[in-house]
């Protein structure tokens, strides 16, 4: 597949919900995205940290996932907070609270975009340890779209100044 036309979600869970564990809802939500017409390619190993920013509460679960799909990534974005609904998911003013699912989208097609609702790539990708270790390990080669930085190099970056590291737990 062409690497402009790829689409990288990011999945994470540090909540039980009425289905499963934070580590099972993750593995659990690629069921749902493939009966939502987002076909998963290939998944990451799985890893944990704890939340950002503060470093307060439950540990994270976290994943990439590639997906393969014809929609926009506005239709993706409508579906992907379809899917958080089901996992019981509730929405707050209040932002980086513990959460049952949570899914974004990480780069879609190499596309920028600048809207309230959708930010592409997701903004924050160059802070986020749990996105890049993951990202890096189904996709060594990515480039940020934006600041066309190889991943690698984002790696560096933040593994010099990052406190809160990633680890993999399972391969």
């Amino acid at each position: 597949m062409n690497n402009n036309k790829k689409i990288f979600i990011g999945v994470g869970s540090n909540l039980r919900g009425h289905m499963s564990s934070p580590n099972k809802n993750i593995d659990l939500v690629l069921y749902y995205l493939n009966y939502s017409g987002l076909r998963v390619i290939r998944k990451s190993s799985i890893y944990k940290s704890k939340p950002m920013p503060s470093g307060l509460g439950p540990s994270y679960y976290n994943r990439v996932i590639q997906i393969e799909s014809t929609h926009s990534a506005f239709k993706i974005l409508s579906i992907l907070q379809n899917i958080e609904n089901i996992f019981g998911r509730k929405r707050t003013k209040y932002r980086n609270i513990p959460r049952i699912m949570d899914l974004d989208i990480i780069d879609c097609r190499k596309e920028l975009i600048n809207h309230r609702l959708l930010s592409l790539p997701h903004p924050k990708i160059n802070e986020r340890d749990f996105v890049l270790k993951p990202l890096c390990e189904i996709e060594p080669n990515w480039v940020h779209p934006r600041n066309n930085k190889n991943i690698k190099s984002l790696l560096v970056k933040i593994n010099r100044y990052s406190i809160n590291k990633a680890i993999k737990v399972n391969k």
